[in-house]
């Protein structure tokens, strides 16, 4: 085997294990379950949000030269610091990496060891998650090399006896809108936002085997392509053995539990205990990657003051404190902060891909500001606050019965911003070819 195609196959698979954490083993056979005979549309949405998006995110950032903060950069100075750190803080530290730690329990340890406490196990994950992320300049090799191989392993045998012999078969559950119900639950994946974050470290990994200018562009291709493989083959499986399950458990079944119950009625007590490590690694491997991502910035945030092990200890703390709470505590509570960032960070990923072609930096000013405007009353109408005149306009927008009243604001948005800035500066935005942009990749990661 070539040293480039071994490089690609540790990067596809370290990238395959950043996306497959605790939410991505949890919600596709919970989709699954509750669309029944709609299983087939419901993979279509899950796979937009789970896949195609989380691995356009990675070529936004790549084109954008390998830092999320270019990426941001036409919006405005500020905006880079402001969303990232929501993202990171409000989104990674308090919902992505403490609903792995109570997943490893609830679904891996609590099932094998029922005597060990939940405080147990968490603390344990986070001893683990921090060993790895303590040194952030090889987290993607160990990742691929030694963690996703087995984690494969596993997920491929559940879901290969889970096709070949299914379960059931799929009944009609009365679901009215499978395609974008499937699309907003997969937001609580977290895939959009961990591609934003950790493709910097995936492109600074390819860079650290050596590989500079158009040929890191070509690695990072097939690294996203074997990860895209790999995502289907699995969301696919899983979304599908809970479809079969919804002939045999009903569908208000907790999350959690019905996954459990699946896996066990599938491959008995030896099901359990692959769950168990299937759950653990696809936790830990998530966790490791946005944890060293999180400490990284919030070490240059704090202008290096504040070390970087330091950041990662206290990531574990709070994640030991919330993880605590279990996930239906914490499901309950992320969908409102998923709904109001996740539509900004999906027009950011289509802006970032299509970066090119965008004259002027009033588009990402338009559809970013009419985005997140909308996508927060919309998500304050939604848990039944009433906005006078401004929940009424919303409901009246084009795609709001689906949950997407954010969509035609964030084109509307690119169209005025385009005009208004054309207008008032006429000075277009200087967008980086992409020649430039691999010719600049090797000084931009210059001694990272």
């Amino acid at each position: 085997m070539g040293q480039t195609v071994r490089h690609s196959i540790i990067l596809g698979f370290a990238l395959f294990a950043l996306y497959f954490g605790a939410g991505n083993l949890i919600f596709p056979p919970s989709i699954g379950n509750t669309m029944g005979t709609d299983w087939v549309p419901a993979l279509i949405g899950f796979s937009i949000t789970g896949i195609i998006l989380p691995l356009l995110a990675v070529i936004a950032v790549l084109n954008a030269g390998g830092k999320f903060e270019q990426l941001t950069r036409p919006i405005s100075p500020w905006f880079y610091a402001v969303f990232n750190l929501a993202l990171m803080v409000g989104i990674g530290m308090f919902v992505t990496i403490p609903r792995m730690a109570a997943t490893t329990h609830e679904l891996g340890i609590g099932i094998l060891f029922p005597q060990v406490p939940q405080i147990v196990t968490i603390v344990l994950f986070f001893a683990v998650s921090f060993y790895f992320a303590m040194d952030k300049s090889n987290v993607i090799d160990k990742i691929g090399k030694f963690l996703t191989p087995l984690l494969v392993i596993i997920l491929l045998f559940i879901v290969g006896k889970g096709i070949f012999s299914p379960l059931g078969t799929p009944v009609d559950t009365g679901a009215k809108a499978p395609f974008s119900d499937a699309f907003i639950s997969a937001y609580q994946t977290g895939d959009v936002i961990t591609g934003i974050l950790c493709a910097p470290i995936f492109i600074a990994a390819i860079i650290g085997y050596g590989y500079r200018g158009r040929q890191v562009r070509k690695i990072a291709l097939i690294g996203t392509g074997i990860a895209g493989i790999g995502l289907t083959i699995v969301y696919g499986g899983l979304l599908f053995i809970g479809a079969g399950g919804s002939s045999v458990f009903p569908t208000g079944i907790d999350s959690t539990m019905l996954v459990s119950e699946l896996v066990q009625s599938l491959l008995g007590n030896f099901g359990s205990i692959a769950l168990a490590v299937a759950v653990a690694l696809a936790c830990l491997t998530s966790t490791i990657g946005v944890m060293a991502v999180i400490a990284d910035f919030l070490h240059k945030l704090s202008k290096e003051k504040i070390n970087y092990r330091v950041w990662v200890l206290l990531i574990s703390i709070v994640g030991i404190a919330i993880g605590s709470l279990g996930v239906g505590k914490i499901v309950d509570y992320a969908m409102p902060i998923f709904t109001v960032l996740y539509p900004v960070a999906i027009v950011l990923v289509f802006l970032g891909v299509f970066n090119k072609y965008i004259p002027n930096a009033g588009g990402y000013r338009g559809s970013i500001l009419f985005t997140i405007f909308v996508s927060t009353f919309e998500t304050i109408t939604a848990h039944d606050i009433n906005v006078p005149f401004i929940s009424e306009a919303i409901s009246k927008l084009p795609f709001s019965q689906n949950g997407f009243a954010w969509l035609v604001p964030a084109i509307v948005g690119f169209v005025v911003g385009l005009v208004i800035q054309s207008v008032i500066s006429r000075k277009a935005i200087q967008t980086p070819t992409v020649e430039e942009i691999d010719n600049n990749l090797e000084t931009e990661w210059e001694g990272k």
